[in-house]
């Protein structure tokens, strides 16, 4: 037997948390039918039985005026979960028992879920849990979710309400004014002989007085609807000559004296111990002044990490995968399969493959900004900045989500009340450097900059937030012309997050990267290595093998001369140099000259190392050439070439396209990553430094990457949410133009000023 769990809440109550406490690796997610709201829904077992669980979006109400609340109020009353799990955050009770007392107005099964209680503690808050069940008619359970404390008793108690043993789980009605009551009475009147009467009847008629629009149109399509709702208009116009207000202020000032009456019997305040950690941090990291150097810092920090850490097992990874290589290599004889699985699936694959440690790093420190409540206060840090461009602090959350990846981003802007919001919002947030681009910087920045590397990566990130901003001031002057409507910012308190927690949320993004890596980026680097290996008999100018063997004999010779020199030195210096050669050996002179000779040796092992290596490079990027990926390179070389780019940027730049992951990967089999596993190799990073690309055309490709258009699937996003091709085909060009002009600007002030020389 299975039973069906609805999770409710408002936004920032710990909703997911709980619901990841419950289900813990056993999910999905998806979007809702027909809409673009994440769907996520999991299942776990207890006392043999197995509970499905959907956690609905996070809403203050059950009114439908957003996408988020008509979800979760349809799901809530049509779907009829078994269980309504309403989870409450303990330490703001009065704003979070709002949504509860419609919950309980809709007649569905509740167990109630007191979260954050060791915040509530720290403000001095002592919540009698067993009295406020018995005046919510309904199980109430003390939880800190981010330890997990808690929820055994929860899912006991889910279990005893989804098998209706549970003595604490009783209807109740929220007691309105008489005046009230009566109207509500006479339209139950109405709707018990309607064939809305197996339908909860007291939540319809207090629906009815608040002037639910979809709860109008549900009675106007039934028979007798019209006199149902000529009875409820007579009511609402009674109420309002008897109360000065409206039917829904009234109903809500209600349900708020309902709340504060429940609060006074079961909430203590103790005012000597209250103490607002949150209000004293935000002292500091809200500051006027100091918040956004607060959040630059921590933004470099971020990146700081990402790169510094990633990169040792980024090594791990590298060598794995060369291993593999040569494994492969080895057992297969030279063929198209053979090619196809070393250059291709791996060289191109494994590209990628090895910045998972900084992927994985960055959603690590991402999901901990997100836990502790940090985020929240970003939002409100930029609200200055904000409105700058016509937009409030509101719309940098959706901006934020952008670091991960822009299409749930995108998806994102839906929390945004006015369309011209959501559709300016929309249009600069692929500016945000998401996580696919990761790859790319550290790889171009490894490079080149490998001193700075994090620097640079970080200045990535900052002139993408400067050009969204940037971008979104001159449409909100232009094509977008208004100002964002106002709004309530709300901050949770800060929390100490979990390693579990923290685990699960790097996970869930982390995992969406791994199965891109074995899709699109698989079929991708596929492509690519077609293109690159046909056709397959090509004609060379040069005789590299040769050149390589010229090389060989030069250095070889060097040696020899070297160590000539080396023995006779020790000759000239020793006059009895083979009689005593032991007592030479042991004096200090001797070894001072032998470290010289060996230091010598080793840097000319090195240079015929590098030159060879160089050779292979040049002799790969020849074939290539004349290969069909060069042959499209070369079309589009020209439009690229002001910029400093060569036919192979071009090549990458097109391929980013579908994903920008596969910029990597285009360069693995640009540089035959597959053809060069052995030690002296240095893979792409190598291959990119012998192409010919300086430190300044490497620092205009990344600004080009950047800012020019999103991957297909961002692409997308932005016309389901814009519902139209108008905006869509302006975004493409838009980023295109900006990214052309920026980074021709890099490539000629820097060669004007020798930057980078």
């Amino acid at each position: 037997m299975s039973f069906n769990i609805a999770i409710a809440g408002n936004p920032n109550c710990g909703k997911t948390t709980i619901f990841n406490g419950l289900t813990g690796a056993r999910q999905h997610v998806g979007n809702w039918p027909g809409v673009t709201v994440e769907r996520k829904s999991g299942h776990y077992s207890f006392a043999d039985q197995r509970f499905d669980v959907i956690d609905l979006p996070g809403t203050y109400s059950l009114s439908a005026f957003s996408a988020e609340e008509t979800i979760a109020r349809q799901y809530l009353l049509d779907e009829g979960p078994d269980v309504v799990v309403n989870i409450i955050d303990a330490s703001n009770m009065e704003r979070n028992l709002f949504l509860t007392t419609q919950l309980i107005e809709s007649g569905r099964p509740l167990v109630i879920v007191l979260n954050m209680m060791d915040m509530a503690l720290e403000k001095g808050l002592e919540i009698d849990s067993e009295t406020l069940s018995t005046l919510l008619g309904a199980p109430v359970v003390p939880v800190i979710g981010r330890t997990g404390e808690g929820l055994d008793l929860l899912r006991e108690k889910i279990l005893r309400v989804a098998t209706e043993i549970s003595q604490k789980s009783r209807p109740i009605d929220i007691i309105y004014p008489r005046d009230i009551e009566a109207e509500i009475q006479k339209i139950n009147t109405l709707l018990e002989k309607s064939p809305l009467a197996e339908r909860q009847v007291r939540w319809t008629s207090v629906k009815l007085l608040e002037s639910d629009e979809e709860t109008h149109h549900a009675v106007r399509a039934v028979d007798g609807g019209k006199e149902i709702l000529d009875q409820t208009n007579d009511s609402i116009a009674r109420i309002e000559r008897l109360f000065k207000d409206t039917g829904r202020a009234v109903i809500s000032h209600a349900r708020y004296g309902f709340i504060q009456g429940a609060i006074r019997e079961c909430v203590v305040e103790n005012l000597s111990d209250a103490v607002d950690s949150s209000r004293q941090i935000d002292r500091i990291l809200t500051n006027r002044w100091l918040g956004l150097p607060i959040f630059g810092f921590f933004m470099w920090l971020m990146f700081k990490i990402t790169y510094d850490i990633g990169s040792i097992p980024m090594a791990w990874i590298d060598s794995v995968l060369v291993a593999l290589m040569n494994f492969v290599s080895g057992v297969l004889p030279e063929s198209m399969i053979a090619s196809l699985l070393v250059d291709g699936v791996i060289g191109g694959v494994g590209a990628i493959a090895v910045f998972l440690p900084n992927i994985f790093l960055l959603f690590f420190i991402i999901a901990m900004l997100e836990d502790t409540g940090y985020m929240a206060r970003v939002a409100f840090i930029m609200d200055r900045v904000m409105h700058n461009i016509g937009l409030h602090g509101k719309a940098f959350i959706p901006m934020i989500m952008g670091f991960g990846c822009n299409v749930p981003a995108i998806m994102g802007t839906r929390i945004l009340e006015s369309r011209r919001d959501r559709i300016l919002t929309v249009l600069i947030n692929p500016f945000m450097s998401c996580s696919a681009r990761l790859p790319v910087y550290v790889l171009v920045a490894g490079a080149f900059f490998p001193e700075n590397a994090a620097t640079v990566i970080f200045s990535m990130y900052v002139l993408g937030v400067v050009a969204a901003i940037a971008s979104g001031k001159l449409f909100s002057k232009t094509i977008l012309k208004g100002m964002s409507k106002p709004f309530v910012l709300e901050l949770p308190p800060y929390q100490r997050p979990t390693f579990r927690s923290l685990s699960l949320h790097t996970w869930e993004r982390g995992y969406i990267f791994i199965q891109k890596m074995g899709t699109v980026i698989l079929v991708g680097s596929i492509i690519i290595w077609v293109l690159g290996y046909f056709p397959t008999e090509v004609t060379l100018d040069r005789d590299y093998n040769a050149e390589r063997a010229n090389v060989s004999t030069q250095y070889a010779q060097e040696l020899q001369d070297l160590t000539l020199k080396y023995e006779a030195s020790i000759a000239t210096d020793s006059s009895t140099y083979y009689s005593e050669m032991l007592s030479y050996r042991a004096s200090s002179g001797y070894h001072m000259l032998n470290t010289q000779y060996l230091d010598i040796k080793a840097k000319l092992n090195a240079s015929e190392q590098a030159e060879i290596f160089s050779l292979k490079q040049q002799e790969i990027g020849d074939i290539t050439e004349q290969k069909w990926i060069g042959q499209v390179g070369k079309i589009f070389e020209p439009i690229v070439r002001p910029l400093g780019f060569s036919w192979r940027e071009s090549v990458a730049l097109i391929t980013g396209f579908v994903a920008k992951e596969i910029v990597v990967s285009t360069y693995g089999v640009l540089f035959g990553v597959g053809e060069n596993v052995d030690e002296g190799s240095h893979g792409v990073i190598s291959g990119l430094r012998s192409s010919g690309m300086t430190p300044l055309v490497a620092l205009s490709f990344l600004v080009f990457t950047l800012l020019y258009t999103p991957c297909l699937a961002t692409v997308a996003a932005i016309k389901r949410e814009t519902g139209t091709w108008a905006y869509t085909l302006f975004s493409i060009g838009y980023s295109l133009g900006l990214a052309y002009t920026l980074a021709f600007c890099v490539t000629y002030f820097g060669g004007m000023f020798n930057w980078l020389s």
